[in-house]
């Protein structure tokens, strides 16, 4: 094991904290069944979420975000004097199999609005499939579009529907499309549980850059 990795228990709140993304990824319809206006109250809880991030003494590294609340945050945080702060826009989120387009078309958009990084999921439905070519595409777009306003980019490859040989395969075509970052999985929408140490060690193990 390397002697590098630091562990979490030799860290406090706040550093824990500083490596962590916040993300508000609530639609409309999360608020639909409500006695008031769902856009109403969507905006209500976005503006909460907002002031909660700032005021806590627990900074987040990143504030993440659907494409349409990108510029509300950028203009927040540059109001505020947080620049520290990223902005990080969640592409087609949280669907993997939106055809690649739409994909470069929200990653070109966000970025130049001012977000800083992207999270994209992974086709790992067309990659199941064999369909490996269309998946290698769809990333490598993806990450060009990202890096042609300097921002990084991650991949979210979904580890949960992987088998240990796909999460290996998955990383070598990260690595090819020159992805930053691998997410293993979007906490929450998996219907197990979303990742097992040896998902994390074989990430680890074939893919050099960060996790």
């Amino acid at each position: 094991m390397s002697d590098n990795l630091i562990f979490t228990h030799d860290l406090t709140a706040i550093q824990i904290a500083s490596l962590c993304d916040l993300s508000f990824l609530a639609t409309y319809s999360s608020f639909q069944g409500q006695e008031e206006d769902p856009r109403r109250l969507r905006e209500q809880y976005f503006h909460a979420y907002l002031d909660a991030a700032l005021k806590s003494e627990r900074t987040p590294y990143s504030l993440v975000g659907l494409s349409d609340l990108i510029p509300a945050m950028v203009e927040y945080l540059d109001q505020q004097g947080r620049k520290e702060i990223k902005v990080t826009a969640a592409i087609c989120f949280p669907y993997g199999s939106v055809e690649t387009d739409f994909k470069v078309s929200e990653t070109r958009i966000t970025t130049a609005f001012g977000a800083a990084e992207i999270d994209v999921v992974f086709n790992y439905k067309r990659f199941k499939a064999g369909d490996i070519d269309y998946a290698r595409d769809d990333v490598k777009a993806v990450m060009e579009a990202a890096h042609e306003n300097g921002a990084l980019a991650k991949l979210i490859i979904e580890t949960y529907y992987l088998s240990p040989d796909e999460i290996k395969g998955v990383c070598h075509l990260a690595e090819e499309t020159d992805v930053d970052f691998i997410k293993t999985c979007a906490l929450g929408w998996a219907s197990g549980p979303c990742l097992t140490m040896e998902d994390l060690m074989i990430v680890r193990e074939h893919f050099s850059r960060g996790i």
